[in-house]
């Protein structure tokens, strides 16, 4: 287990400011092929860097993705959980269904807890932040 690299939390704290409590976080290696967060501990899964923030754009974004999560913990834990099930029994997991889909025009508040996420990951790529709490932190 291991804490943010200095590169990781410079990234998080460009996009997330002081909206996470980043000397909570933590990072631990697991046997299953995707991430996971619970609180505020990230699980990495196998062949992931040991320094994200020296990987590519995607690789990065993936971080800013799971640490959305860790600010929904951090910030709204009950929300987060009721989220969380709702993704999980009405469609499931994974890129593509229903509970990561994102319609071109949302409302922040009305998005689940991967829909979230997805929105900070893919703005982030296309610098475009607009939408979420976290728009002035734009790469």
């Amino acid at each position: 287990m291991r804490r943010l690299t200095p590169g990781e939390a410079l990234l998080a704290a460009g996009v997330f400011g002081v909206a996470i409590d980043l000397d909570r976080v933590r990072l631990a290696r697991w046997p299953m092929s995707f991430g996971m967060v619970l609180g505020s501990l990230i699980f990495l899964p196998p062949g992931a860097p040991d320094d994200v923030a020296e990987a590519g754009a995607r690789m990065r974004a993936w971080l800013l993705h799971e640490l959305t999560h860790v600010w929904q913990f951090q910030t709204r834990p009950c929300w987060t959980l009721k989220s969380w099930a709702g993704v999980l029994l009405s469609g499931g997991y994974g890129p593509g269904l229903p509970g990561y889909r994102l319609a071109a025009r949302w409302d922040w508040e009305e998005l689940n807890l991967e829909q979230q996420a997805r929105a900070v990951e893919t703005g982030w790529l296309e610098r475009d932040l607009a939408g979420t709490p976290f728009a002035r932190g734009n790469p």
